[in-house]
């Protein structure tokens, strides 16, 4: 949704909770912060909280082993 996306940046945690990968906005961060989060099965830095839109689009969001989405748009 477009409300996740702010100056062609989306906030992680955010997307993360309404992708359905995580329950809300707080176990998305800390899913983010304890290495969990991957995009393309590389893992994203434990610092990063936001990402470029560009980064994302096209590409697989994992939280785990076994929650992923692919995302196809955003905004």
């Amino acid at each position: 949704p477009a409300d996740v996306v702010t100056d062609g940046v989306v906030w992680l945690p955010k997307a993360l909770a309404l992708a359905g990968l995580a329950s809300s906005n707080g176990e998305g961060r800390r899913a983010i912060e304890q290495g969990g989060v991957r995009v393309d099965g590389v893992p994203v830095a434990p610092d990063t909280l936001e990402m470029p839109v560009e980064q994302l689009v096209g590409r697989v969001l994992q939280v785990g082993r076994r929650k992923y989405a692919k995302i196809v748009s955003i905004g």
